[in-house]
């Protein structure tokens, strides 16, 4: 019993973060279920990807609420980030997944550093064929600049953030808050159009590792719970923090989970 009051607080603590940065919580998910309740590799994965799902829907219910997610972008980075999420999981079948991983831990440094550093650029924004026009009201700041966003950006950037899904068992946010980002989205927004596409992606994969048995239901349950109680007051913190800290935040935590990837799944294989 004493082990499941944990599990919900560790939860609670992955569900905040998840919101404030716009990741779907499996870059610390699968560890703590692996490394403190010993799950195997391929559960502590599959747990991670059921979980996600209470995440992202919370996260999603309170900012809509706010007034802060796109669907239209959102819409559009889903169809690709399932395909590359499908592609990246038969990339693994194919290819040394060590490898594959070392490579998105290098993207992932990279793309920390554009977060960090403001004159380094790493996910240039795509700028081929048709494109649509966007605004966004930002609470105390007025109405943000019209921006133009093209398909091709959203195309390509969503499919790189599914791939990255299927090969390492995350969300893809990693890849997603960013590229939003590069296109002239403000962050806070970024954040909860992020959250708003790990639902599906996240629902793709659990079914998968549903139907492989490979899901441990008492964790989906308390990590759940605590999930969605960190996912609510992690979007309530998140419109007390200003943009460019979240960007730190984000950059900061990208670095982490690029070394804690490699640690575990390059160095020892988990």
């Amino acid at each position: 019993m004493i082990e499941y009051y944990a599990a919900y607080l560790i939860s609670v603590g992955i569900g905040i973060i998840a919101a404030i940065v716009g990741l779907g919580g499996g870059f610390l998910y699968v560890p703590t279920l692996s490394l403190i309740f010993g799950l195997d590799a391929r559960s502590a994965i599959g747990t991670s990807l059921a979980i996600m799902i209470f995440s992202s829907v919370s996260a999603t219910f309170w900012y809509q609420k706010q007034g802060k997610i796109l669907y239209k972008v959102g819409a559009i980075l889903i169809v690709p980030s399932m395909i590359g999420s499908i592609a990246g999981s038969y990339l693994t079948t194919m290819v040394d997944a060590r490898i594959l991983v070392a490579i998105f831990c290098v993207m992932l440094t990279l793309v920390s550093l554009e977060m960090l550093v403001p004159w380094f650029r790493f996910l240039w924004e795509f700028r081929i064929g048709p494109s649509f026009i966007l605004s966004a009201d930002v609470p105390q700041q007025g109405t943000q600049p019209v921006n133009r966003i093209w398909y091709s950006h959203l195309l390509i950037w969503g499919a790189a953030g599914g791939l990255l899904s299927g090969v390492t068992g995350t969300s893809g946010g990693a890849i997603f808050v960013p590229a939003l980002a590069t296109a002239g989205i403000p962050v806070h927004y970024a954040v909860a159009t992020s959250m708003f596409t790990i639902i599906l992606v996240s629902i793709t994969g659990a079914a998968s590792h549903v139907s492989l048995g490979q899901v441990a239901w008492p964790f989906v349950a308390v990590y759940g719970i605590g999930a969605a109680t960190g996912t609510f007051l992690g979007t309530y913190l998140a419109t007390q923090i200003h943009e460019d800290q979240v960007k730190r935040i984000f950059g900061i935590l990208l670095l982490g989970v690029a070394a804690l990837m490699f640690q575990q799944k390059v160095l020892t294989g988990i």
